[in-house]
C-alpha cells in the first residue's frame, strides 16, 4: 500500500490525519497532535495564550480556530512526487 504522508510522531506511512501548519507537520494521532501543540507558544488575536489552555479538548480548539491545523484524508491521487510504505520508508512516484 502506498501512503501519502509520514506522521511526524511515529515515522510511519499515513493516509489520514492531522495537518499543521500547512503541511509543516504531520499527526496520524490525536495524542499526538496534542502533544505538538503543547510545545507552542502561541498568543492569538485577544491575547490568549496556548500556554495558559489545560485541557486537552480547548487546547484543540483553540488552534483549530488559529487555523493552525485540521484533520484530513489522502488518496492515491493525493501523492506529489515521493510516497511512503507503512514502515515510512520514501520512494520516488514512478
Amino acid at each position: 500500500m502506498k501512503y501519502a504522508r509520514r506522521c511526524d510522531a511515529t515515522g510511519r506511512g499515513i493516509n489520514q490525519g492531522y495537518v499543521c501548519n500547512d503541511g509543516e507537520f504531520y499527526f496520524a494521532e490525536q495524542s499526538d497532535l496534542i502533544t505538538h501543540l503543547r510545545t507552542l507558544n502561541w498568543v492569538d488575536a485577544d491575547g490568549n495564550c496556548s500556554l495558559d489552555i489545560v485541557d486537552d479538548d480547548d487546547l484543540m480548539e483553540f488552534f483549530y480556530n488559529e487555523d493552525y491545523y485540521c484533520y484530513t484524508e489522502w488518496s492515491k491521487f493525493d501523492i506529489d512526487d515521493v510516497y511512503y510504505d507503512e514502515e515510512g520508508n520514501e520512494y520516488e512516484k514512478e
